[in-house]
């Protein structure tokens, strides 16, 4: 239309008042309602366990989650390696389409699966975009040139301060920044919630965290702009590393923020429980674990017997679990030529449970018969360090090895439900742990295995700890052989009969859900040909809707009602298409 044409531009208009008014005022309550496009700051801290993330001080981020979504048992159900997880946490699909199997990327299909990012900008071009990645790979393999503005940090510290001018000096619509230092602390130290570097590690990116939402929050529209942040990981680890399928290496977290998110928590759910069985040393209250606590006695020389000093080890246990646990020990299990000994399961699921132990660079692996059948069983090893290695089930001789060639086994303190690192947890219950600076005779331990230990006891004087694991309350673990190597209990619950839960996962986030939540809140329509794992749990922008209007109001080339109902938003674009 020509621009000296007002009077016909009136008349096509009053032309089509009628219609106008009828579709507005059916449609007005779904438009006042229609979600307006908000706008996502997207924080990725790699490799942070989500019971350490508990543990850890963390104000920024608790503050995000009492008021927003959250789940600490949510899963990273692909590959537990960065390059698949941040794959899956921008593409919202897992290994299967998106092709990464592991940091080499080879093989990537980002083409048909694309990032969170690029499918914004393709639809919003007009958006400013942000990636700051302190891994470089996540940029050069992921995003590429998808966002406006892609930035590699050397440091967290940097990342996040891009993050922070960005908001203070610009105009973002959708940011995402990765943070690595607690992946290198896992790496360096221990992936684990009793390993302080790396809850430090955790608490540092806590701070970061806090600057980049005091920027947003200082944001002089952030009342009218509707933020959603998110948090969460690629993976969690065990030991000092991670790529394995243990729930330590699986479990996560997301956390979901911002003035339209409703406060939930959502934790896993009892698949089942394994009731009490009957205990031949009697029915006291019990220490029960769960996967993420355990009982540790300090280092004491009493502990450490060198490279010839004998030593048995003996406890109860009753568990449902046969994973590759550390039930009692004082190693890092990571690795079996690790320094140390360890009660376990033969790897990776059992059946049988197993006895290792390791100088640095070799092994001796014991094995047992099943034990994970939610009886009590127990569990005895005899040292004899210039001659055999002897393991006992129930006080019967199951396996046997030479050990005269192992070196020294001296590491530590003692750990009961998981490893040195707080690694490897057990779902159990162990109870009336004995060591003896001794290697037991077969017959003894026979005789004993099912009495209380009394003054009786023919090694007597060579009782070094003694702790029944009964007291019932508190975190105080007496030991009462006399010596005084009392124990801590550090998150093991108590349970007066001793039953034990396994746990159900089915209804908590998974790594491809956060993506799409992203695109949810940025109204990104999300079609049905993107074939997405990901849900978005926050809901979406209202759907389209229904095509109200008979003809093609703007096909004639003239300024009609039509511009006015673009402006209308949904409304508009409902019936033009």
């Amino acid at each position: 239309m020509q621009k000296h044409e007002p009077y016909l531009v009136g008349v096509k208009l009053l032309a089509h008042l009628p219609l106008f008014f009828a579709c507005f005022v059916v449609f007005l309550p779904a438009i006042m309602a229609q979600q307006q496009p908000g706008r996502v700051l997207m924080i990725g801290i790699d490799g942070v366990r989500s019971d350490a993330l508990q543990v850890a001080v963390t104000p920024a981020i608790d503050g995000l989650i009492s008021n927003g979504f959250f789940s600490p048992d949510a899963l990273n159900d692909d590959i537990t390696i960065s390059g698949p997880g941040w794959s899956s946490i921008h593409c919202g699909v897992r290994s299967g389409k998106h092709n990464v199997i592991d940091n080499s990327f080879a093989g990537q299909n980002y083409v048909q699966y694309p990032g969170w990012l690029q499918r914004v900008e393709e639809l919003h071009p007009e958006w400013s975009t942000l990636s700051a990645s302190q891994w470089s790979p996540i940029n050069a393999q992921i995003v590429g040139s998808s966002a406006d503005a892609v930035v590699n940090p050397s440091s967290a510290a940097q990342a996040a301060q891009v993050v922070v001018d960005a908001l203070a000096n610009g105009n973002p619509h959708a940011i995402f920044v990765h943070l690595d230092d607690p992946d290198y602390a896992g790496h360096a130290f221990g992936f684990s919630p009793f390993v302080f570097p790396y809850l430090d590690s955790i608490e540092e990116m806590d701070a970061l965290v806090g600057l980049m939402l005091d920027a947003l929050e200082s944001r002089e529209a952030y009342t009218e702009e509707n933020w959603l942040v998110l948090v969460t990981t690629d993976h969690g680890g065990i030991g000092t590393s991670h790529g394995g399928n243990s729930i330590e290496e699986r479990r996560v977290f997301v956390i979901a923020s911002g003035e339209s998110v409703s406060p939930e928590w959502v934790s896993r759910d009892t698949l089942s429980v394994v009731g009490a069985a009957e205990n031949c040393l009697g029915a006291a209250p019990l220490l029960s674990f769960d996967g993420s606590s355990r009982a540790s006695v300090p280092v004491h020389a009493d502990f450490l017997p060198g490279a010839n000093g004998d030593f048995t080890v003996e406890c109860r246990v009753r568990t449902a679990q046969g994973a590759d646990v550390s039930m009692v020990g004082n190693k890092d299990w990571n690795s079996g030529l690790n320094p140390g000994w360890v009660f376990s399961f033969t790897y990776p699921s059992g059946p049988g449970w197993r006895v290792n132990a390791g100088d640095g660079a070799s092994r001796i692996d014991l094995d047992g018969p099943p034990i994970a059948d939610g009886t009590w069983h127990t569990l005895s090893c005899s040292f004899d360090r210039d001659g055999m290695m002897r393991m006992y089930t129930d006080g019967v001789l199951s396996d046997e090895a030479d050990m005269s060639g192992l070196a020294d086994l001296d590491v530590g303190g003692l750990f009961f439900g998981a490893d040195a690192l707080g690694a490897y947890g057990m779902e159990g219950v162990v109870s009336e742990v004995r060591y003896w600076s001794e290697a037991l005779d077969g017959g003894v331990i026979a005789d004993w295995h099912c009495s209380p230990l009394t003054m009786a006891h023919p090694d007597w004087a060579a009782l070094r700890g003694h702790w029944p694991l009964d007291e019932g309350v508190g975190d105080f673990l007496e030991d009462v052989s006399g010596n005084d190597h009392h124990a801590t209990n550090e998150g093991g619950l108590w349970d007066s009969d001793g039953v034990s839960v396994q746990w159900d996962y089915s209804a908590t986030p998974r790594l491809v859900d956060v993506p799409v939540m992203a695109l949810a809140h940025l109204c990104v329509p999300l079609e049905e040909d993107w074939n997405l794992d990901g849900k978005p749990l926050l809901g979406t922008c209202f759907p389209p809707l229904p095509d109200p209007c008979p003809e093609d109001l703007n096909g004639d080339g003239m300024v009609t009602v039509v511009d006015l109902l673009l402006v209308l938003g949904s409304f508009g674009q409902a019936c033009t298409e």
